[in-house]
């Protein structure tokens, strides 16, 4: 019996030093970047009847989110839905490796998931993670701030740092901070990217609402001191095909400085609460510029209010009441002598009666730019523009809805589509080029 746990000892020595031989071999040295293939959430879901419903709900919370943590209110929403669609990194946690979705977040900077032991826990599609299973989980050490987000707690007793994240909603995550291996699946055939030493949020208390069971968390892409994006320096960018489209293989986030994308057009960046602020300066359509005072764009640096906010965690654009009007009023004259609108008083997204590829598509549609400073600008075609109601009905509806803040703008993932999107937050630009993400798959 002393012989057979003596050779049982020996083999977890020798497993364990090979892991470690292994992580310091060429082979598995960390990378310098990664480069990872999203996978869409209606990949792994089919699209329920209350569609537009959920998108436009989510996008509603998405907005208190942004408008709160603009405004140094932390109690927020993150709204990381499987429906309406968004964009999840495949990870896999731990040694042995478990596989986990993460929802892709600009406006977030921990990556956080669901841990055991589970004290309140949603269902989600791939196992929970179990810390206790794994021989590279440990416990992260803090240094707490009051105005520290998430918010932090650290016990000298037993060494244990906690982190907890309210939403506006009552949905949460809280649990410890600790720090795993973390592997990629990347863009290249058959390869992966191992990373040792993330630090993350091992969340044993989650709720993140009804609609979540694809993800197992939040992949945050903000700039704060948790970040992924820091640990490669001060690069990200990311390209992805139309959101109704859920098959396209080549959707893809670079983080790193020696990957991301940095090209196209450029506009200044502005970083505030860990948000993304971007100067909006104008809006056209078919090449006529809407008279809107480029002012109703920009941020209150006294209040921290307005502003235009670039985010991928809304499908949806926000714009501020008067610009949405313009634009309403501009296109209205397009829709309005073709379409009959759909009357819903609860649903301030702008819809009609009509086929989307058969009305819209095939005849055409003017396409709408949004001008921002340093000469950028996002050019919205009519996939851009228009979605499909999903209803079963013949009815599409207009992916821009007014805000429901006075002075706050977002501009959504619709808008991005087709558009490799780079950050250098170092020198504070944003990049658009419009692209076939494809292509990025061959460099």
């Amino acid at each position: 019996m002393a012989m057979y746990v003596t050779s049982l000892f020996f083999l977890i020595l020798c497993f364990i030093a090979s892991f470690h031989l292994l992580s310091a071999s060429p082979q598995t040295r960390p990378p310098t970047s990664l480069h990872i293939n999203l996978v869409h959430t209606g990949f792994m879901h089919a699209q329920d009847q209350n569609y537009i419903s959920h998108i436009q709900t989510a996008s509603t919370e998405r907005l208190n989110y942004l408008r709160a943590k603009a405004t140094g209110n932390f109690i927020a929403h993150i709204t990381p839905l499987q429906s309406p669609p968004a964009f999840l990194a495949n990870v896999s946690i731990g040694v042995p490796p478990v596989t986990q979705m993460l929802h892709m977040d600009t406006a977030s900077s921990l990556l956080w998931l669901q841990c055991r032991p589970c004290s309140s826990c949603y269902p989600q599609n791939f196992p929970i993670y179990d810390p206790s299973s794994s021989f590279t989980y440990q416990h992260e050490p803090c240094e707490t701030s009051l105005s520290s987000f998430p918010y932090l707690t650290f016990d000298p007793e037993t060494g244990v740092c906690s982190y907890s994240i309210t939403y506006m909603d009552g949905s949460r995550s809280s649990g410890t901070l600790a720090s795993e291996t973390l592997t990629f699946n990347t863009i290249y055939e058959w390869s992966i990217a191992t990373l040792p030493y993330v630090v993350f949020g091992c969340g044993n208390d989650n709720d993140v609402g009804p609609y979540q069971s694809s993800l197992s968390g939040v992949l945050g892409l903000g700039y704060g001191n948790l970040s992924l994006v820091r640990r490669f320096g001060s690069k990200f960018s990311y390209c992805f095909d139309r959101l109704s489209n859920p098959s396209y293989p080549y959707n893809v986030l670079v983080i790193g400085d020696d990957g991301a994308e940095i090209m196209g057009d450029k506009t200044p960046l502005e970083i505030h609460n860990g948000l993304y602020y971007l100067t909006l300066e104008g809006i056209s359509v078919d090449g006529k510029s809407l008279p809107i005072d480029p002012h109703v764009f920009q941020r209150d640096y006294k209040t921290g209010d307005g502003g235009t906010i670039i985010d991928t965690g809304c499908s949806i654009t926000s714009l501020v009441r008067v610009a949405y009007d313009a634009l309403m009023n501009e296109i209205g004259v397009f829709l309005d002598r073709r379409f009959k609108p759909v009357v819903n008083n609860k649903n301030p997204m702008k819809c009609y009666v009509g086929d989307f590829d058969r009305d819209l598509v095939r005849l055409g549609f003017p396409v709408v730019n949004f001008h921002f400073s340093g000469g950028a600008e996002l050019s919205l075609d009519v996939k851009s523009l228009f979605m499909k109601a999903q209803t079963g009905a013949a009815s599409f509806c207009l992916t821009i809805m007014p805000s429901v803040d006075e002075d706050l703008s977002v501009i959504g993932a619709m808008s991005q589509q087709g558009y490799n999107v780079g950050y250098d937050l170092e020198a504070k630009v944003v990049s658009f080029d419009r692209i076939d993400c494809g292509i990025l798959f061959d460099n």
